[in-house]
């Protein structure tokens, strides 16, 4: 039994990492190199406890943004305010330097709107990343789904599986982001 729910384990672990590479999701990395696990011993069964850094879940369901160009509008999560804080900017301004980007900007009134050339120029970093965070809290963060879609699909014959493995009928509690599993695999929130 033990080596099966390690095999499970692993499986979503890797797989949850796998989905925040495909999907774009990876900036420094360390979120994907916090995916961990604990499994403590718990009447005649374990619980397996899944860790990952804090914001996990913003990137999972995405977040919702406060302005009307809002590109997620199911996250049970949303941004307050419109402006960014400034550790937000400094996120921004590390991933901005990280990546070696830079930001450029088109003096209009300048040069005019119409026929002309327009210059571009260089943007200070520190006002590109202040527009970046307040145009990712106006619009929002898409859901990547990475960890549910892991779950999901790691987790599915779970149950079939184990009380196969055992040759026993089992009752399996799986927890989710708050939400506990019901025997058709159904998930409701939690009371």
């Amino acid at each position: 039994m033990e080596a099966m729910l390690a095999e499970y384990i692993g499986e979503f672990l890797t797989a949850a990492a796998n989905n925040l590479n495909a999907k774009d999701s990876v900036s420094t990395g360390s979120l994907a190199e916090s995916l961990t696990f604990e499994v403590t011993p718990s009447g005649g069964g374990y619980v397996v406890n899944f860790l990952a850094n804090d914001y996990y879940k913003f990137v999972d369901k995405g977040v919702q943004g406060v302005g009307p160009n809002n590109i997620n509008t199911s996250s049970p999560y949303r941004f307050k305010f419109q402006n960014p804080s400034p550790n937000h900017v400094l996120a921004i301004q590390k991933w901005i330097t990280d990546n070696n980007l830079t930001a450029k900007v088109t003096d209009v009134s300048r040069y005019g709107a119409e026929g002309r050339e327009r210059k571009a120029t260089r943007m200070p970093l520190k006002s590109a990343a202040w527009m970046v965070a307040r145009a990712i809290k106006r619009k929002g963060l898409r859901a990547t789904n990475f960890w549910q879609d892991a779950f999901d699909k790691t987790f599915a014959d779970f149950g079939q599986k184990m009380s196969e493995a055992l040759g026993v009928s089992l009752v399996i509690n799986l927890e989710r982001m708050g939400e506990q599993i019901k025997g058709n695999g159904v998930f409701v929130p939690k009371k």
